[in-house]
């Protein structure tokens, strides 16, 4: 196999932290760990102005003008991709990545070299008749692209299932590459909780995230006169916030707000467990940074989160049900100090071996060469 460098195109709608998302952060990540592998020539297609990137990474970045956010947001999408089209004409790489929906418009002028990753297939796991029907362009529209792809890119877990649905009939085939986080070089030292033990939230304020399930237990455990035995506290903003701080709040909530990084961090490693009720999601960042933080996680089955949590590390629960909530974290309290520093060692051990950046960008590296190798070029 040839060891020259690989001329590599990442395409994407924004790049963290001038765009927030989770895709947008994993552009970022990709980016960097991709540019150190040393084996990539790397250009990155953005919407930011001027350069984002350290310079000694050797990224070379391409603006291409943003959406309108005033206007339909899908159309936008559509408008973008043409100018990522026309761009890619012009840079003529060897291999293609595409986040989401950026190479879309005349995607079968790439279909060779095109990978795409839609990330959490929010559009295909909506759970209102509204929501669904709202979702189905998003759906009609990837389902147009992955047909017109090489490799569909699925985090694992039920997300390979639905494109597998998706990528049906045609030459596309589904590639599963987790989610990664950076990890430290030695697990983080966990202490027990003096007082309640606190399990953290983050994430959107939104419907999808079952914070109502988890407003309903800590209800719950206030009502039973439990509420010295757990602390919930809530990081994020979005929608709902507001009502949530005008209707108020039980007294073993506490509202963290947005936060940047170093409060994160600090969030992290002062938790006994993370906690995400979440109802559809694709492979949580925020399991595997708490992972990588040596700590336990209850979360729901959905998406790839099985990927991440086992018996072992926490609880898998299914979501919208409040009942198995409170059960599992009452039987996470019932566990003593030792078994539960056991379960955050092995999500520390877990994430170290299978969702660590370095683990990811190898497993890109390889797909791109395989393409790559593939074409006549």
């Amino acid at each position: 196999m040839s060891t020259s460098r690989l001329r590599v195109a990442l395409c994407t709608d924004g790049v963290y932290p001038l765009a927030m998302g989770g895709m947008q952060r994993h552009s970022r990540l990709l980016a960097e760990h991709l540019a150190r592998s040393g084996e990539i020539e790397l250009t990155v297609l953005h919407p930011h102005q001027g350069r984002i990137f350290d310079v000694s990474l050797g990224i070379t970045e391409v603006h291409v003008p943003d959406i309108d956010k005033s206007k339909f947001y899908l159309g936008e999408l559509w408008r973008y991709s043409v100018r990522v089209g026309a761009k890619l004409e012009e840079l003529k790489p060897v291999v293609i990545m595409s986040q989401g929906f950026c190479v879309w418009q005349g995607a079968s002028r790439f279909s060779d070299r095109l990978i795409v990753h839609p990330h959490g297939l929010e559009m295909f796991q909506m759970l209102t008749r509204k929501e669904r029907f709202l979702g189905w362009p998003f759906r009609a529209a990837l389902k147009h692209i992955v047909r017109r792809s090489t490799v569909v890119v699925s985090l694992g877990g039920k997300l390979t299932t639905i494109l597998q649905g998706v990528a049906k009939g045609s030459a596309c085939r589904v590639v599963v590459i987790p989610n990664a986080t950076e990890v430290p070089s030695e697990a983080p030292s966990t202490s027990a909780s003096k007082g309640p033990l606190a399990l953290l939230f983050v994430g959107r304020f939104a419907f999808n995230k079952g914070l109502d399930v988890l407003m309903t237990v800590a209800r719950r455990f206030v009502q039973e006169g439990r509420e010295d035995r757990v602390r919930f506290d809530l990081a994020g903003d979005g929608p709902l916030l507001a009502d949530y701080q005008q209707r108020g709040l039980p007294k073993n909530v506490n509202l963290c707000g947005r936060v940047n990084d170093d409060q994160l961090h600090a969030l992290y490693a002062s938790c006994d467990s993370l906690i995400l009720p979440t109802r559809f999601e694709g492979m949580p960042t925020v399991v595997l940074e708490a992972m990588a933080q040596a700590k336990p996680i209850i979360v729901s089955d959905v998406g790839a989160t099985a990927e991440q949590v086992n018996m072992h590390n926490g609880y898998l629960l299914p979501p919208g049900d409040a009942e198995a909530l409170y059960q599992a974290i009452m039987a996470f309290t019932e566990r003593s100090p030792e078994v539960r520093a056991r379960m955050g060692r092995y999500s520390y051990d877990r994430v170290k071996e299978r969702f660590s950046w370095p683990v990811a960008s190898a497993a890109f590296v390889a797909l791109f060469r395989e393409i790559g190798g593939a074409r006549k070029v």
